[in-house]
């Protein structure tokens, strides 16, 4: 199972896709990391969308969601891919991730908190 996650910074926070620099895919079973450049860095929009689409390209459907993390179009569209979460606090790093993960001390999700979504900004 391999969970994907935006991190920022030397502490590696997770942090919502639109702030972090680093995708980065864990592979619980093995303990393989991956790390990617984040490729909403390059949007002027689209961001959170252009994250699930990657994910999705590469099979990635679990996603490690602090408060903020997608928008109602990206939600809409992780939804129609099947996506699940783990939901983290704000302020998570990724070795308090993998303590929560060995100790069972998370779940998966299938859904997200509507208070925890970004409204979706259209330009016109």
């Amino acid at each position: 199972m391999t969970i994907a996650m935006v991190l920022s910074g030397d502490k590696e926070i997770i942090v919502p896709i639109v702030v972090g620099e680093v995708i980065r895919l864990f592979d619980v079973e093995t303990g393989e990391v991956k790390d990617f450049e984040n490729p909403a860095l390059k949007l002027q929009a689209g961001k959170r969308g252009a994250v699930i689409r990657w994910l999705n390209e590469r099979g990635i459907h679990i996603l490690c969601a602090p408060p903020s993390m997608l928008c109602e179009l990206s939600y809409e569209t992780a939804q129609k891919e099947k996506f699940r979460y783990y939901r983290v606090q704000k302020n998570t790093s990724f070795s308090e991730l993998k303590a929560l993960i060995s100790s069972n001390s998370i779940e998966l999700s299938i859904e997200l908190p509507k208070n925890e979504i970004e409204p979706s900004l259209f330009s016109s």
